[in-house]
Protein backbone atom coordinates (compact mmCIF):
# COMPACT_ATOMS: atom_id res chain seq x y z
CA UNK A 1 0.00 0.00 0.00
CA UNK A 2 1.33 3.45 -0.89
CA UNK A 3 1.41 6.23 1.68
CA UNK A 4 -1.77 8.24 2.10
CA UNK A 5 -1.83 11.37 0.00
CA UNK A 6 -4.88 12.46 1.99
CA UNK A 7 -4.30 11.70 5.72
CA UNK A 8 -6.76 9.22 7.24
CA UNK A 9 -7.38 11.62 10.14
CA UNK A 10 -8.61 14.28 7.71
CA UNK A 11 -10.91 11.78 6.00
CA UNK A 12 -12.27 10.74 9.41
CA UNK A 13 -13.03 14.29 10.57
CA UNK A 14 -14.64 15.33 7.29
CA UNK A 15 -16.61 12.10 6.96
CA UNK A 16 -17.83 11.98 10.56
CA UNK A 17 -18.87 15.59 11.07
CA UNK A 18 -19.83 16.19 7.43
CA UNK A 19 -21.80 12.94 7.24
CA UNK A 20 -23.59 13.63 10.53
CA UNK A 21 -24.52 17.13 9.36
CA UNK A 22 -25.85 15.76 6.06
CA UNK A 23 -27.99 13.24 7.96
CA UNK A 24 -29.51 15.89 10.22
CA UNK A 25 -30.26 18.18 7.25
CA UNK A 26 -31.92 15.41 5.20
CA UNK A 27 -35.38 16.80 6.06
CA UNK A 28 -34.90 19.75 3.71
CA UNK A 29 -36.97 19.30 0.51
CA UNK A 30 -34.82 18.57 -2.59
CA UNK A 31 -31.58 19.71 -0.92
CA UNK A 32 -31.92 17.02 1.78
CA UNK A 33 -31.61 14.23 -0.80
CA UNK A 34 -28.52 15.83 -2.32
CA UNK A 35 -27.00 16.10 1.16
CA UNK A 36 -27.81 12.42 1.73
CA UNK A 37 -25.85 11.61 -1.43
CA UNK A 38 -22.95 13.65 -0.04
CA UNK A 39 -23.20 11.75 3.26
CA UNK A 40 -23.16 8.42 1.40
CA UNK A 41 -20.03 9.46 -0.49
CA UNK A 42 -18.18 10.69 2.61
CA UNK A 43 -18.94 7.57 4.67
CA UNK A 44 -17.90 5.22 1.87
CA UNK A 45 -14.63 7.00 1.13
CA UNK A 46 -13.69 6.87 4.81
CA UNK A 47 -14.59 3.16 5.00
CA UNK A 48 -12.51 2.32 1.92
CA UNK A 49 -9.47 4.16 3.23
CA UNK A 50 -9.78 2.46 6.63
CA UNK A 51 -9.91 -0.88 4.85
CA UNK A 52 -6.69 -0.01 3.01
CA UNK A 53 -4.93 0.22 6.38
CA UNK A 54 -6.23 -3.19 7.43
CA UNK A 55 -4.97 -4.70 4.17
CA UNK A 56 -1.52 -3.28 4.87
CA UNK A 57 -1.11 -5.94 7.58
CA UNK A 58 -1.22 -8.87 5.12
CA UNK A 59 -4.89 -9.58 5.81
CA UNK A 60 -5.84 -9.48 2.14
CA UNK A 61 -7.73 -12.79 2.16
CA UNK A 62 -9.59 -11.70 5.30
CA UNK A 63 -10.77 -8.37 3.88
CA UNK A 64 -14.17 -9.63 2.62
CA UNK A 65 -15.04 -11.35 5.91
CA UNK A 66 -13.91 -8.32 7.92
CA UNK A 67 -16.17 -6.02 5.89
CA UNK A 68 -19.15 -8.37 6.24
CA UNK A 69 -18.58 -8.64 9.99
CA UNK A 70 -18.22 -4.90 10.57
CA UNK A 71 -21.10 -3.97 8.27
CA UNK A 72 -23.28 -6.37 10.28
CA UNK A 73 -22.15 -4.54 13.42
CA UNK A 74 -23.10 -1.26 11.74
CA UNK A 75 -26.56 -2.66 10.94
CA UNK A 76 -27.04 -3.82 14.55
CA UNK A 77 -26.05 -0.36 15.81
CA UNK A 78 -28.46 1.17 13.28
CA UNK A 79 -31.32 -1.05 14.47
CA UNK A 80 -30.53 -0.36 18.12
CA UNK A 81 -30.63 3.36 17.37
CA UNK A 82 -34.06 3.05 15.78
CA UNK A 83 -35.55 0.87 18.54
CA UNK A 84 -34.20 2.94 21.42
CA UNK A 85 -35.13 6.34 19.98
CA UNK A 86 -38.65 5.20 19.09
CA UNK A 87 -39.17 3.82 22.61
CA UNK A 88 -37.65 6.94 24.20
CA UNK A 89 -39.55 9.20 21.78
CA UNK A 90 -36.29 11.06 21.04
CA UNK A 91 -35.89 10.91 17.23
CA UNK A 92 -33.17 13.57 17.29
CA UNK A 93 -30.85 11.10 19.05
CA UNK A 94 -31.18 8.35 16.43
CA UNK A 95 -27.88 8.90 14.52
CA UNK A 96 -25.91 9.48 17.74
CA UNK A 97 -27.21 6.34 19.49
CA UNK A 98 -26.68 4.26 16.34
CA UNK A 99 -23.07 5.45 16.05
CA UNK A 100 -22.29 4.88 19.74
CA UNK A 101 -23.83 1.38 19.62
CA UNK A 102 -21.78 0.44 16.55
CA UNK A 103 -18.55 1.74 18.10
CA UNK A 104 -19.08 -0.16 21.37
CA UNK A 105 -19.91 -3.41 19.56
CA UNK A 106 -16.90 -3.04 17.25
CA UNK A 107 -14.62 -2.50 20.24
CA UNK A 108 -15.96 -5.62 21.98
CA UNK A 109 -15.52 -7.75 18.84
CA UNK A 110 -11.97 -6.43 18.32
CA UNK A 111 -11.03 -7.50 21.87
CA UNK A 112 -12.55 -10.94 21.26
CA UNK A 113 -10.49 -11.29 18.06
CA UNK A 114 -7.32 -10.11 19.78
CA UNK A 115 -7.45 -11.98 23.08
CA UNK A 116 -9.60 -15.02 22.27
CA UNK A 117 -8.49 -15.78 18.69
CA UNK A 118 -4.99 -14.33 19.04
CA UNK A 119 -5.12 -11.95 16.09
CA UNK A 120 -2.22 -9.65 16.93
CA UNK A 121 -2.66 -6.63 14.65
CA UNK A 122 -1.65 -3.23 16.02
CA UNK A 123 -4.54 -1.28 14.50
CA UNK A 124 -7.22 -3.96 14.93
CA UNK A 125 -9.45 -2.03 17.37
CA UNK A 126 -8.98 1.26 15.51
CA UNK A 127 -9.79 -0.33 12.14
CA UNK A 128 -12.82 -2.23 13.46
CA UNK A 129 -14.23 0.98 14.95
CA UNK A 130 -13.50 2.97 11.77
CA UNK A 131 -15.14 0.53 9.35
CA UNK A 132 -18.15 -0.01 11.66
CA UNK A 133 -18.53 3.75 11.98
CA UNK A 134 -18.33 4.17 8.20
CA UNK A 135 -20.89 1.37 7.73
CA UNK A 136 -23.47 2.81 10.13
CA UNK A 137 -23.08 6.31 8.66
CA UNK A 138 -23.43 4.86 5.16
CA UNK A 139 -26.59 2.87 5.96
CA UNK A 140 -28.20 5.82 7.77
CA UNK A 141 -27.38 8.12 4.83
CA UNK A 142 -28.88 5.64 2.35
CA UNK A 143 -31.97 5.39 4.54
CA UNK A 144 -32.35 9.17 4.65
CA UNK A 145 -32.11 9.32 0.85
CA UNK A 146 -34.94 6.80 0.51
CA UNK A 147 -37.07 8.21 3.37
CA UNK A 148 -36.19 11.91 2.83
CA UNK A 149 -35.76 12.28 6.59
CA UNK A 150 -33.76 10.94 9.56
CA UNK A 151 -36.89 10.40 11.69
CA UNK A 152 -36.66 6.74 12.83
CA UNK A 153 -40.41 6.01 12.53
CA UNK A 154 -40.38 6.97 8.84
CA UNK A 155 -37.16 5.06 8.20
CA UNK A 156 -38.69 1.99 9.87
CA UNK A 157 -41.66 2.09 7.49
CA UNK A 158 -39.65 2.74 4.31
CA UNK A 159 -36.51 0.69 4.92
CA UNK A 160 -36.94 -1.95 7.63
CA UNK A 161 -40.59 -3.05 7.48
CA UNK A 162 -40.34 -3.89 3.75
CA UNK A 163 -37.01 -5.69 4.13
CA UNK A 164 -34.99 -3.14 2.13
CA UNK A 165 -32.43 -3.05 4.93
CA UNK A 166 -31.00 -6.36 3.63
CA UNK A 167 -30.35 -4.79 0.23
CA UNK A 168 -28.74 -1.74 1.84
CA UNK A 169 -26.45 -3.97 3.91
CA UNK A 170 -25.28 -5.93 0.86
CA UNK A 171 -24.72 -2.74 -1.12
CA UNK A 172 -22.72 -1.29 1.79
CA UNK A 173 -20.47 -4.36 1.89
CA UNK A 174 -19.79 -4.28 -1.84
CA UNK A 175 -19.18 -0.54 -2.14
CA UNK A 176 -16.63 -0.54 0.72
CA UNK A 177 -14.95 -3.85 -0.11
CA UNK A 178 -14.65 -3.84 -3.91
CA UNK A 179 -12.31 -0.86 -4.58
CA UNK A 180 -9.47 -2.10 -2.38
CA UNK A 181 -9.88 -5.70 -3.56
CA UNK A 182 -9.75 -4.51 -7.17
CA UNK A 183 -6.68 -2.28 -6.69
CA UNK A 184 -4.84 -4.39 -4.11
CA UNK A 185 -1.18 -5.02 -4.84
CA UNK A 186 2.33 -3.58 -4.41
CA UNK A 187 1.47 -0.50 -6.50
CA UNK A 188 -1.90 0.18 -4.87
CA UNK A 189 -2.47 3.94 -4.79
CA UNK A 190 -4.89 5.95 -2.65
CA UNK A 191 -6.15 8.19 -5.47
CA UNK A 192 -6.77 5.25 -7.81
CA UNK A 193 -8.53 3.19 -5.14
CA UNK A 194 -10.71 6.06 -3.94
CA UNK A 195 -11.59 7.11 -7.49
CA UNK A 196 -12.82 3.55 -8.11
CA UNK A 197 -14.71 3.86 -4.82
CA UNK A 198 -16.47 6.99 -6.13
CA UNK A 199 -17.32 5.13 -9.33
CA UNK A 200 -18.96 2.36 -7.29
CA UNK A 201 -20.77 4.88 -5.11
CA UNK A 202 -22.46 6.56 -8.07
CA UNK A 203 -23.25 3.19 -9.64
CA UNK A 204 -24.96 2.23 -6.38
CA UNK A 205 -26.73 5.61 -6.26
CA UNK A 206 -28.30 4.89 -9.66
CA UNK A 207 -30.05 1.92 -8.04
CA UNK A 208 -30.94 3.90 -4.91
CA UNK A 209 -32.38 6.72 -7.02
CA UNK A 210 -34.72 4.25 -8.70
CA UNK A 211 -35.78 2.97 -5.26
CA UNK A 212 -36.78 6.56 -4.40
CA UNK A 213 -39.55 6.55 -7.03
CA UNK A 214 -42.17 5.75 -4.38
CA UNK A 215 -40.87 8.12 -1.69
CA UNK A 216 -39.56 11.22 -3.47
CA UNK A 217 -40.68 13.31 -6.45
CA UNK A 218 -37.06 14.35 -6.96
CA UNK A 219 -35.86 10.84 -7.81
CA UNK A 220 -35.17 11.76 -11.43
CA UNK A 221 -32.80 14.53 -10.29
CA UNK A 222 -30.93 12.09 -8.04
CA UNK A 223 -30.72 9.66 -10.95
CA UNK A 224 -29.26 12.29 -13.29
CA UNK A 225 -26.72 13.39 -10.66
CA UNK A 226 -25.72 9.75 -10.12
CA UNK A 227 -25.22 9.09 -13.84
CA UNK A 228 -23.16 12.28 -14.29
CA UNK A 229 -21.12 11.48 -11.15
CA UNK A 230 -20.47 7.93 -12.40
CA UNK A 231 -19.21 9.17 -15.79
CA UNK A 232 -16.87 11.75 -14.22
CA UNK A 233 -15.50 9.41 -11.53
CA UNK A 234 -15.02 6.52 -13.98
CA UNK A 235 -13.02 8.79 -16.30
CA UNK A 236 -10.86 9.84 -13.33
CA UNK A 237 -10.28 6.20 -12.39
CA UNK A 238 -9.22 5.33 -15.95
CA UNK A 239 -6.90 8.36 -15.92
CA UNK A 240 -5.18 7.31 -12.67
CA UNK A 241 -4.89 3.73 -13.97
CA UNK A 242 -3.24 4.82 -17.22
CA UNK A 243 -0.89 7.11 -15.33
CA UNK A 244 0.45 4.22 -13.24
CA UNK A 245 0.91 1.53 -15.86
CA UNK A 246 4.32 0.93 -17.45
CA UNK A 247 3.01 1.39 -20.98
CA UNK A 248 -0.21 1.31 -22.98
CA UNK A 249 -0.50 -0.51 -26.29
CA UNK A 250 -3.66 -0.79 -28.34
CA UNK A 251 -4.14 -3.67 -30.75
CA UNK A 252 -7.81 -3.33 -31.64
CA UNK A 253 -9.54 -6.69 -31.48
CA UNK A 254 -8.27 -9.46 -29.22
CA UNK A 255 -5.39 -11.26 -31.05
CA UNK A 256 -5.94 -14.83 -32.26
CA UNK A 257 -2.51 -16.01 -31.13
CA UNK A 258 0.74 -14.73 -29.59
CA UNK A 259 2.35 -14.08 -32.98
CA UNK A 260 0.09 -11.09 -33.55
CA UNK A 261 1.40 -9.31 -30.42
Amino acid sequence: MSDDLIPNQILFLVSFFGGLLCIYLSNIPLMGGILSIAGISLATIFGINALRHVGKYSLGTGVPSIVYLLTAIGVIGYLLGIVLTINLNQPILFPIIAIISAIVLALIVSYICKYLFGIQVDILAKSFISISLASVLLIISMSTLISQTFIPQVIYENVIQNGMIILLMLMSVMVIQNPYNACMGPNEDQYRTLSLGLTNIFLMLIVLSLLCIFTSKYWILYLLLSIIGWIISFRKYIGYTKHQVASIKRYGLWPKDDKEI
